[in-house]
């Protein structure tokens, strides 16, 4: 059994201790003579912008604010997570199309075993590193490019390694305060059916993936990370 954790990363004390839930109103506002223009809806979630605000704070060695309600709008803090939500769609929105493109292979059946691997090591890399992960939680098979919001993203801080399963300890911006939210991936066993074909789990995947909260997790991506300029 494999074992790594980032020093001291705990999400009750490095995660913010509001939840990801946002009134209605744009992220920026892009103001002209006589006009404001909104760009961008807060209340679909700010998870990338959480997750990398928490992260760089860890990495700088400051403490996370302890104001258990979500700053409102136009605020320091608020901008402050507008503007790494924004980084966190990486370069030419990147981040967005790599979540639609895996939900494609999904639909299309092209999301192997391995390309799982690939990413769950990727992750592993980032905490062996000593580096805050990111991980982008695939929630819903629906391939609409307009309906992404309906995934996810986490802070990975710590895992266990097996030949055969393994467990990402996470901060969800979903569940402040909880140092128990997991994300757990195992093979999944195959069986055969009497004519000696193999009889996989449902939807013939190579690997079981569930959250400990119970939410719905069809894949598991590593994203990219920036520190703030």
């Amino acid at each position: 059994m494999r074992t790594n954790a980032l020093p001291g990363f705990k999400p009750s004390i490095n995660g913010f201790r509001f939840a990801n839930r946002w009134p209605p109103g744009p992220a920026f506002e892009l103001r002209v003579p006589y006009l404001r223009v909104g760009i961008g809806e807060v209340s679909e979630g700010l998870c990338g912008g959480m997750c990398f605000a928490v992260a760089d704070r860890y990495l700088m060695n400051e403490p996370a604010p302890a104001d258990p309600f979500a700053p409102a709008a136009g605020t320091p803090l608020f901008r402050e997570i507008v503007r790494r939500q924004l980084v966190s769609f990486d370069r030419w929105g990147q981040v967005p199309a790599r979540f639609w493109l895996t939900l494609l292979r999904l639909a299309i059946g092209r999301w192997t075993g391995s390309a799982q691997i690939a990413e769950w090591r990727r992750i592993r890399a980032d905490i062996d590193a000593g580096r805050p992960a990111m991980v982008g939680l695939v929630r819903s098979g629906r391939v609409n490019p307009f309906g992404l919001t309906t995934n996810h993203q986490v802070l990975a801080y710590a895992y266990e390694a097996s030949a055969t399963s393994g467990t990402l300890r996470i901060y969800d911006p979903n569940h402040p305060g909880a140092d128990d939210v997991e994300l757990r991936i195992r093979r999944a066993r195959v069986e055969a059916d009497p004519a000696g074909r193999a009889a996989g789990p449902a939807k013939n995947s190579a690997f079981i993936l569930e959250q400990s909260t119970g939410e719905p997790l069809l894949a598991l991506l590593r994203l990219p990370y920036r520190g703030p300029r």
